[in-house]
């Protein structure tokens, strides 16, 4: 009678341990990671709404300088129900500045620091009737951007 040798084959409970840890590792470091994601998404969002009220303000500064933004920000609030959306809660324009803000909600990650805000300027400085000559340059990161930094889009960190 003749003996066959039969092999096991399969992992040993060694090799399976250290798989399950090194995937424990990966998920520890991924999942914030993807969160920081999520949230930045939701942020980005009031970064479009604000590009639209970009070209709003420049458009309105340029037609009749300061008097132009303060017409702009009375039609911003009066359609504030058209403007706001399951992420952006308020929209402001200055009628002196023409600064933009945004204000986040439903974002559980940012709390009450929730505010995205864009500055417009010229040369540095703010736009006035006296500081009309040249390119309007937005600026985010700013003190009224309430919102941390690692949650802002690129161009304002």
């Amino acid at each position: 009678m003749q003996h066959v040798k039969t092999l096991q084959k399969g992992f040993t409970l060694i090799e399976l341990m250290i798989v399950v840890a090194i995937i424990g590792i990966l998920a520890a470091i991924a999942i914030p990671a993807y969160q920081d994601y999520t949230v930045r998404a939701k942020v980005s969002e009031g970064a479009i709404a604000a590009s639209a009220l970009k070209i709003g303000v420049t458009e309105m500064f340029a037609d009749n300088g300061v008097a132009g933004l303060a017409t702009y920000n009375a039609t911003i609030l009066a359609d504030q129900a058209n403007l706001l959306t399951n992420q952006i809660t308020a929209v402001a324009t200055d009628a002196a500045t023409g600064a933009i803000s945004i204000t986040l909600g439903g974002i559980a990650q940012l709390g009450a620091t929730n505010v995205l805000a864009y500055v417009p300027e010229i040369n540095g400085n703010p736009i006035t009737d006296a500081n009309s000559t040249g390119s309007i340059v937005w600026v985010c990161n700013t003190a009224a951007t309430t919102i941390p930094d690692n949650f802002l889009p690129a161009n304002c960190r």
